[in-house]
């Protein structure tokens, strides 16, 4: 499954560090950008270029948020739910999210939509910008992180908009 230049990749990535297990979670993160997801054969095939055990990757995998071991929506919607997102109504982004795009609320934790083509997920760590609070980052197929900040219900009409874009 990976492809021969993925292969490569790892390779390097494994030179770059004195103990090969290091180089497993930035490898495990080429893998998701190439496939869109983690199942467990690709799992395996990682840990076997990386030169680790296959339960080695299946830790990784399973204990990062940012790492899939389900097939993902077409489109993440990740809203960080950390204090200084929180005291700026994180929850009711979540909530305001799901509606606009129609998904079945689970909680505070969000929503998928019927067709499963958008996901919104509150349940996910600080991504490191508490000043532009609150924020959410986006992830559509094979990867590509984009962030949005300062969610007023303004940047929430523009994120709604740029989401269904991506879903199509």
């Amino acid at each position: 499954m990976l492809s021969d230049a993925l292969k490569e990749q790892i390779r390097r990535e494994v030179a770059r560090y004195p103990q090969r297990k290091t180089a497993l979670l930035p490898a495990l993160k080429l893998a998701q950008r190439e496939h869109g997801w983690l199942p467990p054969e690709v799992q395996k095939e990682v840990a076997d270029a990386v030169g680790v055990p296959p339960s080695a990757a299946t830790e990784l995998a399973t204990y990062y948020s940012m790492l899939h071991t389900e097939e993902p929506a077409r489109v993440r919607v990740e809203v960080c739910i950390q204090l200084p997102c929180a005291l700026r109504g994180a929850e009711q982004t979540v909530t305001t999210l799901c509606e606009r795009f129609g998904a079945e609320q689970h909680g505070h934790h969000g929503g998928t939509t019927k067709d499963k083509a958008i996901e919104v997920h509150g349940t996910v760590e600080c991504f490191g910008a508490c000043h532009r609070a609150p924020m959410a980052r986006l992830a559509g197929p094979k990867g590509g992180d984009l962030y949005r900040e300062h969610l007023d219900e303004a940047a929430l009409v523009q994120l709604v908009a740029e989401v269904k874009g991506l879903a199509r």
